[in-house]
């Protein structure tokens, strides 16, 4: 899946076709996502700490990770939502908006995003690790 965009060489002038891979939009989570058969340690244990703590910031879940004992790094989290979120277990939002500009009416996003957990997240929690979230 992908599509053919036309390529000039700068230097002979010859014409030809790349196939390019087309991109996921922002926020749709890992494309690959689809093909994890079951879920990691560390997966589960972000879906408890969602299903805990409610609403989180990634640096929150960084910190109650740690608490845990548990050490990850910023880009590993961020890989592990994106996983969660292409399964659908797990949404993320932003909370709140500025404007910058009154006359072309822009928006710039304040806060970080949030990541709470979806009602598919919601079953596998109370069924697969039988915690009953709040």
């Amino acid at each position: 899946m992908g599509r053919r965009i036309r390529v000039v060489c700068p230097y002979c002038k010859q014409a030809f076709y790349v196939d390019v891979p087309l991109e996921r939009r922002k926020g749709a989570g890992a494309h690959y996502a689809k093909q994890i058969k079951k879920l990691s340690p560390l997966h589960e244990e972000i879906l408890q700490l969602l299903a805990e703590y409610g609403p989180c910031t990634k640096r929150r879940l960084g910190g109650l990770l740690a608490q845990r004992g548990r050490r990850i790094s910023g880009n590993s989290l961020s890989g592990r939502l994106s996983e969660l979120l292409g399964m659908g277990l797990v949404k993320c939002y932003r909370t709140e908006v500025r404007e910058v500009d009154p006359e072309t009416k822009k928006f710039r996003f304040v806060k970080k995003p949030v990541w709470e957990l979806t009602e598919k997240g919601v079953e596998y929690i109370l069924f697969k690790l039988g915690i009953d979230p709040l």
